[in-house]
Order: C-alpha cells, then sequence, then structure tokens
C-alpha cells in the first residue's frame, strides 16, 4: 500500500499578521518541516520563502477584518506547497499583474541582474524593502504561479502558490 501525502496540510495561518507575529509562525512552520524530516537546504528555502511572501502581506496588504490573510504549508507527493493570499485594493492589480508577468517571464540570468543591480544601485522604499521579496521567492522556488481574484467591491485576493521539490 503506497501512502499519499498530496495535499496534506503541514501549517496553516488564518488571522491578522504582524512583525510580533511572523516570528511565531515561522517558528512553527520550521518545526512542521523538521517533523516532516526536510534537510536544512530545503527547509531555508521554504521558511525564507513564507518570510518574505508574509514581509509583502504586513508591507501591503489592504486590512479588512472580513478577509484576513492566508498562509498555508502542504506536503505533496512531489514535495512541498506554499499558498499565501491576502487582500490588494484593485487599484493595485495592474500593477501587480505586470510586475509579476514581467518577473515570471525573465529567464535566471536576467532575474539574477535584476537582483544584483537592485542591491547594489537600488532605492529602498518607504516600508523598508528594495521590492525584492516576490524575486527572492522566484529563485527559491522551483515553481511560481500566483492569481487575481475580485472578492467584493474595491479588493481583490492575492494568492501566491510556490512550489519546492524534494
Amino acid at each position: 500500500m503506497t501512502v499519499s501525502y498530496e495535499h496534506r496540510l503541514l501549517f496553516r495561518h488564518e488571522g491578522p499578521l504582524d512583525m510580533e507575529v511572523l516570528p511565531v509562525l515561522v517558528h512553527a512552520a520550521e518545526r512542521a518541516l523538521q517533523n516532516e524530516g526536510v534537510r536544512p537546504p530545503l527547509r531555508r528555502r521554504i521558511i525564507s520563502s513564507l518570510i518574505e511572501l508574509a514581509q509583502n502581506i504586513i508591507r501591503y496588504s489592504a486590512v479588512n477584518e472580513k478577509y484576513p490573510p492566508l498562509l498555508l504549508l502542504s506536503r505533496t507527493d512531489q514535495g512541498f506547497v506554499l499558498i499565501v493570499r491576502n487582500l490588494v485594493h484593485y487599484s493595485q492589480e495592474l500593477f501587480l499583474h505586470s510586475y509579476l508577468q514581467n518577473l515570471v517571464s525573465m529567464p535566471r540570468q536576467e532575474l539574477e541582474k535584476l537582483h544584483y543591480s537592485t542591491l547594489t544601485e537600488g532605492s529602498y522604499s518607504d516600508s523598508g524593502g528594495a521590492g525584492l521579496g516576490l524575486v527572492q521567492v522566484l529563485f527559491k522556488s522551483d515553481a511560481f504561479e500566483y492569481e487575481l481574484t475580485p472578492v467584493e467591491g474595491e479588493y481583490s485576493w492575492f494568492t501566491v502558490k510556490a512550489s519546492f521539490s524534494l
């Protein structure tokens, strides 16, 4: 008999997210990966991606108690899937879509150049970032998808799915 890991949930957080809650969530996700016997290099890639995506939520997410952010980590037969969802204003959709389409379509060498030039010559935003969070997740994951889904009124869900192969 073969046991399937398909979509076995390892970690889930749905609710408020800030820099005080983040270390607790990171610790819980890391413990879940350790319990799965995930080797440190893969564990670091997954955890650092979770941190980058959570920081994006903290910095840029629209806040509405009716629609809290969501972080999920699942085990599959092929590896691990990290899904992060947060609310954005519809006015951000066009920017997010064009920015991510550009990043996803870039060859790895161009992403590396963008990463390097942003680190060496780029400016930092008022929220403290240099715009590298999603680039970092693209580097570290084996597959990256995103989706923008209208919710109601002026909001949409922004969902990122990053996959990590064993």
